[in-house]
């Protein structure tokens, strides 16, 4: 871009107006206001030159950084065009007004929107025509302060006629822009982005709509032309940021520089290498140890591959973390990828991980650990963490599954803004089969995206996958097996007998006799396990056996009513129990132990009990938890597994509809089994029964919901695939309100809408409550009490209270009552009265 700027030298000033001066040239300012970020404006009269470098400066900014990021080729010309028009609509008298009166009057001014990204939408649209590039683009620029619709299920109007019916000042912004960026420049510009987007529909046109798509079984052309402008929207939304961050702070690095991945992962495997061998000499040598290798050399042996989707699917105790760690950093350092993302559904299997990635690697500085839990108490440290999870700029980054789902899917500015760092990547996906039943096809779609079109690849891990099922459309193109699977490997790993008990009872057991039958279990098998499925049911059966277990017994509760400090507190000691137990001689003279839980120490948890009693669920709940009983195969016997079933007394999982579905599966499952077990291998933990359990549960869930697992939409009775894609409801509500006449964008999608609804998982109105658990709790209480301390110590109050949070129903909000539940401070944060919370059970509904 042609441009006459000035440099942005160093700024000092006034916070508290949002303004900072440029000490180098005292006519330029930042400004900063809720309406906007950053810019920069010159406070004269008229829009003379200077006004219209500032923009000029900007945009070419945002240009060389989306450029220099931007991770897929064929996109980059597109971009360009979307980069240079982004803001052009600042150009405008009106949004100068603006600016000077927030110049003048500070935080006195009155809050306004000026349109400013309709310009450059409607400039695009009129050089473009039909052209997909042209779609791509407009609906960029005028999404790039928040998602919008391509068209309005509600009203039928698209995007594009809504931005024409604004009135701005569009000559005088068109003939403005022109001044500062060359017309014949411009155009040809604008030829390679319709080239690139011509070439880019082919593409998707072969995959997912020619014949190789066949009909739709891998996705829908309009899904993955969604998923291309969110992937545009979210280059054009960090470049924007970081150029203006730039303005703020001079010294920010944009983005560490790529020609040193390579680096970083030639010392990651070196490092890797030499930590496996270190872990090989500090321990006894077993057939387990010799599995493992063999696992995490065949997940090597497939770096050999740029693109793929993997199926790691090894039993527990396989050595799945590392053995896809290897993978991750031999595939980056041979195709010079630039992240490695580790995926876990829940923050008690992400700490653990984030711990063994950290060892693994050498150098904790290559790892970004992002989930709600992390906190710094150093200012520096916690803003130089902010900036590290705006873009997910790190090496390596470790996540949960609701932040990359987001990511993916969600309308949140700050979700959109880091999806082009999953491209060009490794994304290792573990415990995959816990993501929720409604996300299936969304998640295959994104995978699908991902490898075929970013150049990313990833690895599905886990010890029961329901990718073995196909679905009528939407499914995981091309996965393949990392690991041969061996009948040796079978054998190796198996720790456990599972045996059913769901007929010992009709009806199912009460909590008294699910109490009686772990007393019972306890007394053959020292250490205990019990997994249900609701908070009631688990604090029922703790109290009930807080009666009747022996002196000896040490015996613990976890569930979510309980705040993660305090969770995380009782893992803590329920490990070391276990621990002491081993370091002391003989079958049974040791600490003995009971946990009774719900199932959030299911999947990835790395402790280990003689026997496990698992309330009926799913068949892939069962062998989690299955997980969890003799880990490490150090008993002289197999561990014990117990299925069990409760009566709905005991355990009411109505409300719960994938807990409910699973049931049913693994009952339908349980009967066959009864019958020929021989067809399951004699376990119930084989291949053939999570392949069969599967098949019987998505059944299940198409007799529930035929679209269940595409995310139900119910205010419009569709779903979120439709709306990312087809949006049959806003075209079909397009022609009902312009007289029959058919969309003519090959862009419809309902962004907004869908990313407004999507949530990985459920919130169900909950409240979020602080418990003042200890005394870090009640000082950031205090703190926030203090009307004069300062925003930045308010602001690591809040973060440091995210520990000690319980989302709490509005039915048990209401019990509490006023006596229970307070009203703190000025951030409207909601207190809990200690005497309604229990050292063993947590938050409950009687006063104590």
């Amino acid at each position: 871009m042609k441009c006459d700027a000035n440099n942005k030298g160093d700024f000092a000033g006034n916070e508290a107006v949002g303004i900072k001066e440029n000490k180098q040239n005292p006519d330029s300012v930042f400004i900063k206001d809720d309406a906007y970020i950053a810019h920069v404006y010159w406070p004269e009269k008229s829009p003379g030159e200077k006004r219209k470098q500032s923009v000029a400066q900007h945009l070419s900014g945002v240009e060389r950084i989306g450029l220099e990021r931007c991770p897929i080729p064929v996109l980059k010309n597109i971009y360009r065009v979307a980069s240079l028009l982004h803001d052009a609509g600042k150009l405008s008298d009106d949004f100068y007004n603006y600016m000077k009166s927030v110049w003048e009057k500070g935080d006195a001014a009155s809050k306004q929107h000026v349109d400013h990204s309709s310009a450059g939408g409607r400039i695009i649209e009129v050089m473009g025509g039909k052209k997909l590039a042209a779609y791509l683009i407009a609906a960029a620029i005028y999404s790039h302060h928040g998602l919008q619709d391509c068209i309005d299920a509600d009203t039928g109007e698209s995007l594009s006629e809504k931005r024409w019916k604004k009135e701005i000042q569009y000559d005088t912004v068109i003939q403005r822009f022109f001044q500062i960026c060359d017309l014949n420049q411009f155009k040809q510009y604008v030829i390679e982005a319709y080239k690139d987007g011509e070439k880019l529909d082919r593409q998707i046109y072969a995959f997912a709509d020619g014949k190789g798509g066949q009909g739709h079984v891998f996705g829908s052309g309009s899904f993955y032309r969604g998923m291309f402008e969110r992937l545009l929207l979210s280059l054009l939304m960090d470049s924007d940021w970081t150029d203006s961050g730039t303005w703020m702070d001079p010294l920010a690095s944009s983005q560490s520089h790529l020609q040193e991945r390579d680096d970083i992962w030639e010392k990651a495997m070196m490092n890797f290498e030499n930590y496996m061998n270190t872990l090989k000499q500090n321990k006894e040598s077993s057939i387990l140890d010799v599995y493992r290798s063999e696992i995490s050399l065949q997940c090597q042996k497939m770096s050999e591959l740029s693109a793929a989707v993997f199926r790691l699917n090894v039993p527990t105790g396989g050595g799945k973390t590392l053995s896809s760690l290897r993978y991750g950093l031999y595939c980056a350092k041979r195709h010079h990828k630039k992240h490695i993302f580790y995926v876990a559904p829940y923050n008690s299997i992400l700490e653990q991980n984030a711990e063994a990635i950290r060892k693994a690697v050498g150098n904790s500085q290559w790892v970004l650990e992002h989930h709600c839990n992390v906190f710094y108490e150093d200012e520096k440290d916690e803003e130089a963490y902010r900036k590290l999870t705006e873009n997910w700029s790190s090496p390596i980054i470790v996540t949960t599954a609701v932040q990359m789902l987001n990511t993916l899917f969600s309308s949140e500015k700050s979700s959109i803004r880091r999806m082009y760092s999953l491209c060009d990547s490794v994304i290792i996906f573990d415990e995959v089969q816990a993501f929720p039943a409604k996300c299936t096809e969304l998640f295959n779609l994104a995978v699908n995206f991902l490898s075929v079109f970013c150049n990313t690849s990833v690895v599905l891990c886990s010890a029961t996958q329901p990718s073995v099922v196909r679905l009528k459309e939407n499914n995981v193109f091309n996965c393949r097996e990392m690991v041969e699977a061996s009948p040796l490997y079978e054998e190796g790993f198996k720790r456990v007998v599972i045996e059913d008990r769901t007929e010992d009872i009709p009806g199912g057991m009460s909590v008294e006799e699910l109490s009686e039958f772990t007393l019972r279990a306890f007394e053959a098998y020292d250490s205990v396990l019990v997994i249900v499925n609701t908070k009631k049911c688990a604090k029922d059966t703790f109290e009930y056996l807080q009666k009747a277990v022996p002196e000896d017994c040490l015996l613990f509760h976890l569930s979510t009513n309980m705040c993660p400090t305090h969770r995380k507190k009782v893992l803590e000691e329920i490990k070391k129990a276990l621990s002491d137990k081993k370091e002391k001689e003989g079958p049974f003279d040791k600490k003995r132990v009971i946990c009774v839980s719900t199932q959030l120490v299911e999947a990835g948890v790395d402790f280990s009990f003689n026997c496990v009693i698992r309330s009926m669920a799913g068949l892939d709940n069962v062998i989690q938890a299955a997980g969890r009983c003799n880990r490490h195969k150090s008993l002289p016997y197999l561990g014990k597994v117990y299925i069990v079933k409760l009566s709905k007394e005991a355990e009411n999982t109505d409300p719960m509809t994938e807990i409910c579905l699973a049931k049913e599966a693994l009952e339908a499952l349980l009967c066959d089994y009864r019958k020929a077990p021989e067809k399951y291998g004699q376990t119930l933990d084989s291949e053939a029964a999570v392949h069969v359990y599967y098949e019987q549960y998505y059944q299940k869930l198409r007799l529930r919901d035929q679209h269940y697992t595409r995310y139900p939409y119910l205010d419009w009775q569709t779903n979120l695939v439709e709306l990312l894609g087809d949006n049959p409801v806003g075209v079909n509500m397009y022609r009902r309100e312009h007289s029959g006449k058919m969309v003519q964008s090959c862009l419809n999608q309902a962004f907004k809408t869908a990313g407004d609804a999507f949530q990985v998982i459920e919130e169900d109105q909950k409240i979020s409550v602080v418990v003042p658990y200890d005394e870090i709790a009640c000082q950031a209480l205090d703190i926030l009490d203090n009307p004069y301390t300062s925003l930045s110590e308010r602001k690591k109050a809040l973060r440091r209270l995210q520990l000690y949070c319980v989302g709490v129903s509005p039915a048990l909000a209401a019990k509490l009552g006023d006596d229970g539940i307070r009203e703190h401070g000025t951030e409207g944060i909601k207190v809990l009265n200690m005497a309604y919370y229990d050292e063993k059970i947590g938050i409950t509904e009687n006063r104590h």
